[in-house]
Formats: structure tokens, sequence, C-alpha cells
């Protein structure tokens, strides 16, 4: 068996020192390096390339870009990377003219706010003012002329409260068409009932309804109206039942309408279910 050399302590000391010396080096190489990037990562943060630069808002037609932005509670030049997107996108949800939001980041350093707003179902008339009416029942600040760029009923006597939210939640449940063939919705509660509503239409009829049933009725519209003379415009009566009652019961009676309505009724319903299209009931005094 071989020995091994042996070393001495004084050649072994200055192999030690070199070691330690090392690997003192590399420990301050390491905290050198370490306060270097946090350096960087403060510079990073207070400088303008951390910041957010552009704000987007897409969606809006209510409410201006302006308003959506102080909505959301973000400014240029706020953190882009501590930004909390969801406080924003409540304090926008919060606004009874935004059904929805969305706030997310858009690379490098913009960030996108895509609105959803209730639609608007009606225009409210107070004096000669109007306001939008939305299908949650908000009543929007007064508009000017040229601010009005959607076709929509003309409400009258309503104001804010449960009648005008139960009134446009059936507006919004209509059928385009036949919403859009609605000129002006009146208030005319009784006693009785304070659900009751005259509707006047574009094609010239008059309506009364009530409130709690006026989408489920008024959907058939289109088929009550077939079934009528173009020519004898008069009340359509859909409160309980439905019935027609002509403006000159004379006229009406002189021309035969209630056989004429009859005919029209039952061609009408030909080739359908017997719910799908509803009887009209002539009704010729007053």
């Amino acid at each position: 068996m071989k020995r091994k050399p042996v070393v001495s302590l004084e050649d072994r000391v200055p192999q030690l020192r070199q070691r330690r010396r090392k690997r003192a080096n590399r420990r301050l190489v390491g905290v050198v390096l370490l306060f270097v990037f946090l350096i960087i990562i403060v510079l990073y943060f207070q400088s303008p390339y951390s910041k957010v630069q552009n704000i987007q808002i897409t969606g809006n037609s209510g409410i201006s870009e302006e308003q959506a932005i102080k909505l959301s509670g973000i400014s240029a030049g706020d953190s882009y990377w501590t930004l909390n997107t969801d406080e924003a996108e409540n304090r926008l949800k919060d606004n009874q003219m935004i059904k929805n939001a969305e706030v997310k980041r858009d690379l490098p350093l913009n960030v996108e706010v895509i609105i959803e707003e209730f639609d608007k179902v009606a225009l409210s008339r107070e004096n000669q003012q109007f306001r939008a009416v939305y299908e949650n029942g908000y009543i929007g600040d007064p508009l000017s002329v040229q601010d009005i760029n959607f076709s929509a009923p003309v409400l009258n006597g309503f104001q804010q409260g449960k009648v005008i939210n139960n009134l446009a939640s059936a507006l919004s449940d209509l059928p385009g068409n036949v919403l859009n063939s609605i000129s002006e919705v009146h208030y005319t509660p009784s006693e009785v009932d304070s659900n009751k509503i005259i509707l006047y239409m574009n094609d010239g009829f008059e309506v009364h309804a009530v409130i709690p049933t006026l989408a489920e009725k008024m959907t058939h519209y289109p088929s009550i109206v077939s079934q009528l003379d173009p020519e004898v415009k008069g009340i359509i009566d859909l409160e309980v039942g439905s019935y027609f009652r002509a403006y000159d019961a004379g006229e009406a009676a002189a021309g035969d309408t209630e056989e004429a309505l009859e005919e029209q009724i039952e061609e009408a319903a030909e080739g359908l279910p017997d719910n799908d299209v509803p009887t009209i009931e002539e009704n010729s005094e007053g």
C-alpha cells in the first residue's frame, strides 16, 4: 500500500485563504447584483415606463368617454402593474346606465374598458325636455334634440319609480317591430288599477292595456291588426279581453264592419293554433 503524501500545514494555509477569498468574492458579487436589481426595480416603478399611458373606452353610447374614465377610477399615470381591474369594473357597474363592464390590460401600457349599457326602450317627456328611459327603468339626464339618435316610444305622465321600472321591462320584452310601432305611451291610472296605460300606435290605432300583461298581449299586435279593416281606426282594448271599438260607431255600423271583422279573423286564424291569433271582438257602442 502506497502512503499518501503528507502536506504540511504551511503549504495548506495559502490554499485555504484563497478558497475563503473566492467564497467572499462570490458573496459580494451576489449582494451587489441583488442591490443593483432592486435599484433597477425601484427606478422602473418610478419611471413613466410602468405607468398607464392610454385608456380606451368601447361600447359606450349614453355615457361619454370622459364619464366612463371617471367612473372607472383609472387615470393616465397610474401604476400599470398594480391596477385593480376588478375594483374598476365594480365601480363602473354601480352606474345605473351600465349593465356590464370589463377592464383589462392591453400591453404594453394601455387599458381597455369595454362597456355594455342597458338598452334604451323609450323617451320620457317632461315639459319640453326628453330623457332616455333604459330597460331597467332608469331615466337619464335631459337630452338635446341632436343627442336623440334612436327611435323609441315617447312616455307621458311617468315618474321614476316602480311603475316605469315595470313598463320599461315590458317594453324591453317586446319584439323590435312591435316596439317601433308604438308612438306614445300615456299613463292613465284609475282608483281601481294603477297600471292602466294608453298606447298610440304609428298606424293610427289606440291600444288600452295594463302594464303587467303588456308584453304578453302586445307581442300579438301584428296579428291583431291583421284582423281589422285598416281604413277603420279605433280603440283596441287589451286590458281584460281583446276587443275593438271604432272611433266612429255610426260609420262602423254603416260599413257592416262587424261582418268584415269576423271574416278577417277567420281568414287570419286559418291553419294556425287557436292561441296564436287572439280573437278580437268588435264593440260598436260608444
